[in-house]
């Protein structure tokens, strides 16, 4: 058996919805990228169409792979059993555009990566390492930072578009329509601003609680105002907001060359889930 493929949210649903709520941490790219497929755009029009697949090791047997993907952004995918990754390499080989980038577990992404290879002969870009992060605390923090967090509104917006395409220079591409991006949580209530001194400092966003699982995906301090605390504090903010909005999967994904952030997370009451990487085919 191979991939099987939609545009139908519900029919993916239908065959896939299992699998996926099965691990909502593992597989937290794939179900908020599937929550966003269905929510209209700012300017009243449907949301953006996606590619969605899920695979079988038999017809009748049960869903154990699938992924999302909106193109021309990041094709989030699951943990892949062999078979499944080979079957992606060769569906994806067929096709004239191929996504952006995949992300997936290290282990599928090397089998991916090693499948595609012997198919094409070419050896995929490897991208950022990830670490997938779940709050189990929150712990106190060490030292609160001074200032209040409130939730940004359209009138920040501005002040969000900017940070954001900074933290994209800093951090890397988001995977999606920044502007898209920034309006869905705007309108979901999913950011919030860290204020010192009546000033914005930092900022972090959660996407909306589907199957009792949130991501906070991005956190930012501008570099002015680094070293003071802020990072943490707005973190265990919008973390707090996450649980009191329901959800039981509170998770953010961390850049491993970057130990001031998974220190800091950690700090906060985050524990590891697994490592993840990106690849350009």
């Amino acid at each position: 058996m191979t991939w099987s493929l939609t545009a139908d949210p519900a029919a993916f649903r239908s065959a896939a919805g299992a699998f996926l709520t099965s691990r909502p941490d593992l597989h937290t790219m794939l179900v908020t990228g599937l929550d966003s497929l269905g929510y209209p755009q700012r300017s009243g029009g449907a949301g953006p169409a996606g590619v969605l697949g899920w695979w079988r090791a038999t017809d009748r047997a049960p869903t154990t792979a699938a992924f999302v993907w909106t193109p021309p952004g990041l094709m989030a995918v699951s943990p892949l059993p062999g078979p499944a990754a080979t079957d992606l390499a060769r569906l994806l080989s067929t096709w004239e555009r191929t996504p952006a980038g995949l992300l997936t577990d290290v282990t599928s992404a090397k089998s991916f990566a090693g499948d595609w290879e012997s198919l094409t002969g070419a050896v995929p870009e490897t991208g950022v390492h990830l670490r997938l992060y779940r709050l189990e605390g929150p712990a106190p923090l060490e030292a609160p930072a001074p200032g209040t967090p409130r939730r940004a509104t359209a009138h920040d917006r501005p002040l969000l578009h900017d940070w954001c395409t900074r933290f994209v220079s800093e951090a890397g591409s988001l995977g999606v329509d920044l502007d898209r991006f920034i309006d869905e949580r705007i309108d979901r209530d999913g950011w919030r601003l860290w204020i010192a001194d009546a000033e914005p400092v930092a900022m972090a966003a959660m996407t909306p609680v589907v199957d009792g699982m949130a991501r906070l995906t991005p956190v930012y301090v501008p570099s002015e105002h680094r070293r003071r605390g802020y990072g943490a504090a707005v973190t265990a903010s919008v973390s707090q907001a996450a649980r009191d909005a329901g959800a039981r999967h509170v998770l953010l994904f961390t850049d491993l060359s970057n130990p001031t952030s998974n220190s800091l997370y950690q700090r906060i009451g985050y524990r590891p889930v697994s490592d993840f990487r990106m690849l350009t085919p």
